[in-house]
């Protein structure tokens, strides 16, 4: 794409497309798919408008004053700043897994459906999204695992593809489209509409059709909007590249325009001359301004010099002060510490100041992770219904929420000292994984810490328990020889330590997938019955589970 002038998009038209007659519908659906039509059109022009100030294809709107618009237009000025609106809120905010109110691993398999979807990439490019056209949308259908899709396909859509009618009463989307496929002039060839039991394809040959049909009975729309800071009036939300960024963008490729003319005009020195006569002044005007080489003139008729002046070179300081000043309010508007944009104060600032500086933006961080995790939970509960075919969500499900990245970034000894002094109160926090998540640990290392410490533990308990690795001491003159320790004592009462140590062994082995039978036979735990309940940290395919609770 080339850079092309905003005016181009503010007066661009919507694209005329009309809404598909599709006969499958009923008249309901029919008119909910006319206005998603509707809507997606008329907002095209100025999601376009917003994607090409972000990937910096916008060229500044000369005022035609001082700069000739082909001079303007060869110079090809970008300004990333609005870049930077998005994607430097957009680092603060990273997904990291979810977890469980009752401290469930992955109830109901949701972890191996996310990560069939790669997740964690997908959040992360929607968000960006959302914040460029103030909404983005999350969508879910069955997959065919025979093609090498998955169970259930979540995926992302920017507003430039989607749109979604918003119920003010239930606080979601009731319909929604996503376009996925258009022709070489723009218009849709493809599209998926969603209604709340049935998404239907369709497609366009002469006319449309629908292509699948994928009821699911569930009541809602498969289509979840992420809005970034909506409001009553705009419950869809405002985008990062406002028209104040827009404009403020504008402003200042307009000022290193200025500057880098002003630049371009003073490098060959400007001389003014008097008392030269007219064919002398035009052999002048013919000399040669590279670099080396030898110019002068020479006396008149009359024996006179003319008299030369060298005119100083302008100033660029008055335009580095206004581009600093353009920054120092576009961080204003955005929020952003203004140091992100390219400017640098005299005096280094120290660490109060900066986190200081970046507090507003950890604020709308916040604010946007609040927002999101109630999307995503409604999408964790939706996965799990479509794979498994049910059309009520468990109520392990509905206590899921997602674990994020603490925006603020603090030092690890910052974090560390309040930690601890945390569990001076309260040591019993020591024994939960939120004090691993408060010192900023992923999911993956809290996992392989977790199973670390299970390994040590197991190897300790099995040494202990393994009287074969017990070196035989040698009794000391006088002194009777100590008898085998068993779990009974000698007045038929249990060793409660040594029993402990066996049944936390036998759970070690058993959540390693060892054969509940083998794992006591092995411990030398003796007359007692298994339940056959097992624990739900592992989980097989649906065929096999079927056979081991059988078993």
């Amino acid at each position: 794409m080339t850079t092309v002038g905003a005016r181009k998009f503010i007066l661009a038209h919507p694209l005329n497309v009309p809404a598909p007659k599709v006969e499958a519908l009923t008249p309901d659906d029919q008119h909910a798919l006319e206005l998603c039509v509707e809507l997606w059109r008329v907002k095209q022009p100025r999601n376009a408008l917003r994607q090409a100030y972000l990937d910096g294809h916008i060229t500044p709107d000369n005022l035609d004053l001082s700069v000739p618009d082909d001079i303007s237009s060869q110079l090809g000025v970008v300004i990333g700043w609005p870049r930077k609106a998005v994607f430097g809120l957009s680092d603060l905010i990273n997904w990291d897994g979810t977890t469980s109110k009752d401290g469930q691993d992955d109830p109901h398999g949701l972890q191996e459906l996310l990560q069939a979807n790669n997740f964690e990439q997908e959040i992360a490019q929607t968000i960006p999204a959302s914040l460029t056209m103030s909404v983005a949308f999350l969508t879910l259908r069955k997959g065919n695992p025979v093609l090498g899709e998955p169970e259930v396909i979540i995926q992302g859509h920017s507003a430039d593809w989607a749109a979604g009618l918003w119920d003010r009463v239930r606080r979601r989307i009731s319909h929604g489209l996503t376009v996925d496929d258009v022709d070489d002039s723009g218009a849709p060839t493809r599209m998926s509409f969603y209604t709340p039991n049935i998404t239907y394809v369709l497609a366009k040959t002469q006319t449309w059709n629908v292509v699948t049909v994928d009821a699911h009975g569930i009541g809602q729309a498969m289509i979840e909007a992420i809005p970034f800071e909506p409001s009553l009036d705009r419950p869809m939300g405002r985008s990062r590249i406002s028209r104040d960024v827009m404009s403020i963008t504008q402003r200042a490729m307009r000022t290193v325009i200025r500057g880098e003319l002003a630049a371009e005009l003073f490098t060959a020195p400007g001389i003014l001359m008097r008392g030269v006569d007219a064919d002398v002044f035009e052999q002048i005007k013919e000399w040669k301004w590279r670099l080396g080489s030898v110019k002068g003139v020479t006396r008149d008729e009359e024996g006179e010099i003319p008299e030369v002046t060298t005119l100083p070179q302008q100033s660029a300081q008055p335009y580095v002060d206004q581009l600093r000043a353009l920054a120092t309010e576009f961080a204003g508007v955005t929020s952003l510490p203004v140091s992100s944009l390219g400017v640098i104060q005299d005096n280094p600032s120290s660490a109060e100041s900066v986190y200081a500086a970046r507090e507003d933006l950890v604020i709308k961080a916040k604010n946007v992770q609040r927002i999101a995790d109630i999307v995503l939970k409604r999408i964790y509960r939706h996965a799990v219904m479509l794979r498994d075919g049910l059309t009520e969500a468990p109520l392990e499900l509905l206590g899921i929420t997602t674990r994020w990245g603490d925006p603020a970034h603090p030092s690890i000894v910052s974090q560390s000292d309040a930690i601890v002094k945390q569990l001076q109160v309260l040591p019993w926090m020591a024994e939960s994984t939120v004090v691993l998540e408060e010192l900023g640990y992923s999911s993956a290392q809290i996992a392989r810490l977790l199973a670390d410490k299970r390994r040590a533990e197991s190897v300790g308990i099995l040494d202990r328990l393994n009287p074969q690795d017990q070196q035989p001491s040698t009794p000391q003159p006088n002194q009777p020889v100590q008898q085998e320790s068993t779990a009974l004592k000698a007045g038929g009462g249990v060793d409660s330590a040594d029993m402990k140590a066996r049944f936390d062994a036998l759970g070690v082995a058993v959540r390693a997938g060892v054969e509940p039978r083998s794992a006591a036979k092995l411990l030398n735990i003796e007359g007692v019955e298994l339940t056959g309940a097992v624990p739900v940290s592992l989980r097989l395919p649906e065929k096999a589970a079927e056979n081991l609770e059988e078993a």
